[in-house]
């Protein structure tokens, strides 16, 4: 049994002298080493990855690439949701899934949660692991439905990102990992300037935003979110999901998806370029979203941290980043 957090977080540097941002950090892209040690050498595949312009997600994946260069790690497959065939797994075969905050059904529609759902019905014979991970259901029914599924396979490891996604985890299996977001992995990124205007917020235009926050205190120079950012390589975005898609369904998805995702880790590398070159324009991060947080920090930029609908962000600045002298949450 895994019961045992498989970190202490960040507390345990509390009390010394040197602890500061950079030591915080490195510390914090460290924790990984549970995961390989769970890969363990085996043939695996890494699935659910994103096609879009959220930067986030991107940062994310991105972070997971840095992570198997640095345990020399390669995938024998990797994979978006929407084309990956699980009849390629084979006997021996660890099943990587994709982190973020998607584990629930806050995002129910685009599918993650049903296909992690299914392989784990499916392939109880193949160790699974679900990469860092934020969880929330909004329905109380799916996710005791979703547990009850989780539970039937005996070795399924779910690494979660936050003391109370940690907690919910215990009903879905006994193998938790609490572990930071895989962006951790790209500590640390240089800005491309030097900085020479006030505070960016990053603030939320979707259904992840609070309703009954405001920003009238909040003193910034500019204002934008993801979707701003990516702006017209949107259309380039669709592309690859368009090709991803047609070569599925013409039955050429292994060998196409191995072309398709180097292709796309290089393309997706210049909007994460973009977001880099706007945060070093700024000496300041204000933020409700958690990546736009986590780039900060991986920029040794300070940031104030606002948080989303369900309280992801704060979980998460509590769990691994409120000790850094960059960092300052706020509250309410």
């Amino acid at each position: 049994m895994d019961k045992k957090m498989s970190s202490d977080a960040v507390r345990e540097s509390d009390s010394s002298p040197e602890f500061n941002h950079t030591v915080m950090m490195t510390a914090l892209s460290d924790k990984h080493q549970v995961i390989a040690d769970l890969v363990g050498g085996k043939p695996f595949h890494y699935i659910d990855y994103p096609v879009h312009g959220n930067i986030g997600d991107l940062l994310i994946m991105h972070g997971t690439l840095a992570f198997f260069e640095r345990y020399h790690l390669k995938p024998r497959i990797s994979a978006p949701a929407f084309s990956y065939n699980p009849g390629w797994i084979e006997k021996g075969d660890v099943i990587l899934f994709h982190g973020g905050g998607n584990f629930g059904d806050l995002y129910s529609e685009f599918g993650m949660q049903a296909l992690r759902e299914m392989v784990v019905s499916t392939r109880t014979d193949n160790r699974i692991v679900v990469l860092p991970q934020t969880i929330h259901f909004a329905s109380m029914e799916a996710r005791r439905r979703s547990a009850r599924l989780f539970r039937q396979h005996p070795d399924v490891h779910l690494c979660v990102r936050d003391y109370a996604s940690y907690e919910i985890a215990q009903e879905f299996t006994d193998h938790v990992h609490l572990l930071p977001d895989m962006a951790h992995q790209l500590y640390p990124i240089v800005p491309k300037h030097t900085a020479t205007t006030g505070a960016l917020l990053i603030s939320r235009m979707d259904d992840e935003k609070r309703a009954s926050d405001s920003r009238d205190d909040i003193e910034y120079a500019a204002m934008t979110d993801w979707p701003v950012v990516v702006g017209e390589r949107e259309r380039n975005i669709d592309f690859f999901r368009r090709a991803m898609r047609s070569t599925y369904r013409l039955g050429i998805g292994w060998n196409s998806n191995k072309f398709l995702s180097r292709r796309w880790a290089k393309y997706s590398g210049r909007l994460i370029d973009d977001a880099v070159k706007l945060f070093s324009l700024h000496n300041h991060i204000a933020t409700d979203r958690l990546h736009g947080h986590i780039l900060a920090c991986l920029m040794n930029k300070s940031s104030t941290v606002l948080d989303n609908s369900y309280g992801k962000n704060s979980s998460y600045v509590s769990a691994w980043t409120a000790n850094s002298e960059l960092v300052a949450l706020r509250k309410g």
